[in-house]
């Protein structure tokens, strides 16, 4: 009788367990209309990280959808359904329904670590680390890429981590992410490159720091960190 309970539990668990989505396969094809399915989720209006005006926001906290690369991205700081509950939000276009990316607000944060490692078994190294703040030793924020997409990840070090990830071709939406705060940099960067028409294979991040430290701007040299 007790193997029979146990059984039944186990083929329980692994119901469950196949209905979790993984976020790291997103490809930024998918569609609003067949994308939640059952899932619980809330439409968010004028939230929009890119423009309002041109996306639609979705939110849910459901566990089903907070994992990455087999790591489970759900908690919560005090209350679960209060303020510091996990999130994940999802942006489509207006336009045509498709997703254009994804922001997970990390309130308890404690699986940061293991995201970092599933990213870089995914992905490999960051592309992009910027100088840990004054007074720290370690990084803040990371920036990886793949050939579709862009994953950054801020706040590490604080009491809210932001994994945002969205699709690279799409100007609209790289131009607002990486065009100030932790990533700007970078973001400058990828401009030089298509204004002068140089591939990165062979005009590196570092290759950009160094001509920038030759006319002048030291900033970007300053704030340079081997990834």
């Amino acid at each position: 009788m007790r193997s029979i309970i146990l059984s039944l539990l186990c083929i329980v668990i692994q119901g469950c367990n196949s209905q979790k989505k993984d976020l790291s396969k997103i490809t930024f094809t998918e569609k609003y209309d067949t994308f939640f399915g059952d899932i619980p989720n809330e439409y968010r209006e004028g939230s929009s990280l890119i423009d309002y005006n041109l996306y639609d926001v979705y939110h849910t906290e459901s566990e089903i959808l907070l994992n990455f690369n087999g790591v489970d991205l759900s908690g919560y700081r005090d209350k679960k359904g209060e303020f510091g509950t996990n999130y994940v939000s999802f942006e489509f276009s207006k336009k045509d329904k498709t997703l254009a990316c994804y922001h997970i607000a990390l309130f308890y944060n404690k699986n940061i670590n293991k995201l970092i490692e599933a990213i870089k078994s995914k992905i490999g190294k960051p592309v992009y680390v910027p100088s840990p703040f004054e007074g720290d030793t370690l990084p803040d924020a990371f920036l990886w890429e793949d050939k579709t997409s862009f994953y950054t990840l801020s706040g590490v070090t604080q009491n809210q981590a932001n994994f945002i990830v969205f699709k690279k071709n799409d100007l609209t939406v790289r131009n607002q992410m990486l065009s100030a705060g932790n990533f700007q940099y970078y973001g400058d960067y990828l401009y030089h490159l298509e204004k002068n028409n140089l591939q990165k294979n062979v005009f590196s991040y570092k290759n950009f720091v160094d001509y920038n430290t030759k006319e002048g701007n030291d900033f970007y040299i300053d704030d340079y960190r081997k990834p």
